[in-house]
C-alpha cells in the first residue's frame, strides 16, 4: 500500500492553491445573487432553503467533531488530517451558511430557525454520539462515525444535489461541487487513516467495525426520511417547473423529468448503499 501524504504542505499544493483556487474563480464567475426563479416560485425558494438548512446542519456538525478530533489525534499524520478537515469544515459551514441566510433575507425570513425544523430526532442523537464519542477522546471511533458513516453515506447524494441545482442557482451548484471533492477526500483519507490506526489491534477493530455497522443502521434511517422527503420535493417542483429541469439529470445519461419518484429513490439509495460499502472495505471494517 503506498504512502500517502498528510502533510499540511502536501494539502496546501493540491487544496487551497489548486482545488480552492479553481472552485474560487468559477463562483467569481457566477453571479451570487439569487436567481429570478427563485424569487418568483415559492415552491422552488422552500425547498431551496430546506436542502441549504440540512447542508448547514450537517457540515456544522462536521466542523464541530473534526474540531475534537485535533485535540484528540494520536500521531502527527492523524493531527495533520484532523487539522486539515477542520479548516475544510469550517469553509463549508461558512459558504452554506452564507447562501443559506441569503435565501431566508430574501423570503424576509429571520435569520435565525432555518435549521431546527430539518434536524429531526434520529439525527439529532447520532451528532450527539458523535459529539459525546470525540469529547470523550475516542479518536478512532469518532473519525470511524464522522468520516466512514455520516459523510461517507452523505457524499454520494452531493453528485445529485449539484445535477440538480445546477439550471436553478449555479452558485450553489459550485459549493456542493467544491464540498463535494472535499468530502471525497476525508473519507479516503479517514478510512486510510482508520486502517492503518487499527492494523495492529484486531480486538478493537472488532469494536469499531461493529460501531460503524450499528451506527450505518441508524444513519439508514435518517437517510430514508431525508431522501423520501427530499427527493418528493424534488420531483414535484421539477414537474412543476419542467422547462428549467427539462436538461436536470439523476444521474449521468439519466434525466429527472424521465424517472418516476420511486425509481429515483431505489438509485439514489443503491448509490449510498454500493458507496459505503466500498468505504468500509477501504477502512477494513467489514
Amino acid at each position: 500500500m503506498s504512502a500517502v501524504d498528510y502533510s499540511i504542505a502536501g494539502w496546501v499544493r493540491r487544496v487551497p492553491s489548486l482545488q480552492w483556487a479553481r472552485d474560487d474563480a468559477a463562483r467569481a464567475a457566477t453571479p451570487d445573487a439569487l436567481p429570478e426563479v427563485l424569487l418568483a416560485s415559492r415552491p422552488l425558494a422552500e425547498v431551496h432553503r430546506l436542502d441549504l438548512a440540512l447542508f448547514e446542519v450537517f457540515e456544522e456538525a462536521a466542523l464541530r467533531v473534526s474540531g475534537a478530533l485535533v485535540r484528540r489525534a494520536p500521531t502527527p499524520e492523524a493531527l495533520a488530517f484532523s487539522a486539515q478537515q477542520t479548516l475544510d469544515e469550517a469553509r463549508h459551514h461558512e459558504q452554506f451558511r452564507a447562501r443559506h441566510l441569503l435565501a431566508r433575507a430574501a423570503a424576509g425570513l429571520p435569520a435565525h430557525g432555518g435549521t431546527a425544523a430539518i434536524l429531526i430526532p434520529p439525527l439529532q442523537r447520532f451528532l450527539d454520539h458523535c459529539y459525546e464519542v470525540a469529547d470523550a477522546g475516542s479518536f478512532v471511533e469518532a473519525l470511524a462515525l464522522m468520516n466512514l458513516v455520516l459523510e461517507g453515506m452523505a457524499f454520494p447524494l452531493y453528485a445529485y444535489e449539484q445535477r440538480y441545482w445546477a439550471p436553478v442557482d449555479p452558485a450553489l451548484a459550485a459549493l456542493v461541487k467544491g464540498a463535494f471533492a472535499d468530502e471525497t477526500r476525508h473519507c479516503a483519507f479517514g478510512a486510510r487513516t482508520v486502517r492503518e490506526l487499527l492494523a495492529s489491534d484486531p480486538e478493537r477493530r472488532a469494536r469499531v467495525t461493529k460501531l460503524a455497522r450499528e451506527a450505518r443502521s441508524a444513519m439508514a434511517e435518517v437517510f430514508r426520511y431525508y431522501v423520501a422527503r427530499f427527493v418528493g420535493l424534488f420531483d414535484a417542483v421539477a414537474r412543476r417547473h419542467r422547462e428549467l429541469f427539462a436538461g436536470a439529470e439523476l444521474a449521468p445519461g439519466r434525466l429527472i423529468a424521465d424517472t418516476p419518484y420511486e425509481e429515483q429513490v431505489r438509485m439514489i439509495h443503491h448509490s449510498i448503499d454500493t458507496e459505503h460499502a466500498r468505504l468500509l472495505a477501504k477502512a477494513g471494517l467489514t
